[in-house]
């Protein structure tokens, strides 16, 4: 029994009902299309030309070939397209032609040699369009983008260090549950200005992370920028007019700029690293001793 929703008529002399079902009536008649063969279409469109009838189309179809007959919409669809192309069968699809071996060869080769040539370089030294070689580094030779960092190189001697630092760490955490709220996390970066390393559009290809690094170097050009965060507060981001960070300068951004701006809140933390102007003797006697408008802990 037909459902709700559904249509449906018999093809004279053969005993089929053929339903035209609202809701699926174009997947079926996608599937109709890709389960034909070309021949099948081909006298299925002459019996419409002959008879100009869908019903009579149908039973001949059930009758030649013994297996049920295309839709209404599938007869229609195959009868336009061989009156627009004088065929039935599909335009050939255009595409680019896949990679030859060779050239896979080629592009591996060219990115184990330099692991990090852009796709763009590549696609101008070797000949082959720039999405073709993304293609292959992809899909092909399984590579993967690893993005460049730019960082300090660590020494065997800082990993104790950093273990031993976030074990005390931990263990204020338990005793105190607002010690995080109490930091005061400052600390120096130096902006090089001679010239910088675009880490968006710089990227190392391979099978493997290679953890790449460069340290940046130290001697050329440069600006040095202070920055403390708190939990809920930035202070600065103060650029130091020196080129050399002393303890008398330090001392006087601490004095003039960063202590003014911090919250009165008792036992303040005060983090800074191991820099020579962070342990001049002011400096460090500056930041042990209360006064009026600093209530510090001693620092970490």
């Amino acid at each position: 029994m037909p459902k709700e929703g559904a249509t449906g008529s018999k093809i004279p002399d053969t005993g089929i009902l053929v339903f035209e079902c609202h809701f699926f009536a174009s997947f079926a008649n996608c599937v109709i299309l890709k389960m034909t063969s070309p021949s099948e279409k081909a006298n299925s469109v002459g019996w419409y030309f002959e008879s100009k009838s869908i019903v009579k189309v149908q039973r001949n179809f059930h009758t030649k070939f013994n297996k049920p007959p295309p839709s209404r919409n599938s007869i229609l669809s195959w009868h336009k397209k061989f009156l627009e192309t004088g065929s039935v069968l599909d335009k050939p699809r255009s595409g680019r032609p896949s990679t030859s071996d060779s050239d896979v060869e080629r592009i591996r080769e060219a990115f184990t040699r330099s692991p990090t040539k852009s796709t763009r370089q590549a696609s101008i030294e070797l000949g082959v369009a720039q999405s073709s070689i993304r293609d292959v580094l992809h899909k092909r030779l399984h590579f993967k983008p690893y993005k460049m960092q730019l960082v300090h190189q660590l020494k065997q001697s800082d990993l104790s260090i950093r273990f031993n630092f976030a074990v005390d760490m931990l263990h204020r955490i338990d005793v105190d549950n607002d010690f995080l709220q109490r930091i005061i996390f400052t600390d120096e970066a130096t902006f090089h200005v001679s010239g910088h390393v675009n880490k968006y559009n710089t990227r190392i290809w391979g099978s493997e992370n290679p953890h790449f690094i460069i340290e940046p170097v130290r001697d050329s050009p440069k600006v040095n920028v202070w920055c403390g965060l708190m939990a809920y507060r930035v202070i600065g981001p103060f650029f130091f007019a020196e080129l050399t960070v002393t303890k008398e300068v330090y001392m006087d951004m601490l004095q003039l700029f960063a202590i003014p701006q911090i919250p009165h809140i008792p036992n303040i933390f005060w983090q800074q690293d191991g820099a020579p102007s962070h342990w001049g003797k002011i400096v460090r006697s500056y930041l042990d001793t209360p006064s009026p408008v600093k209530d510090f802990s001693p620092t970490l």
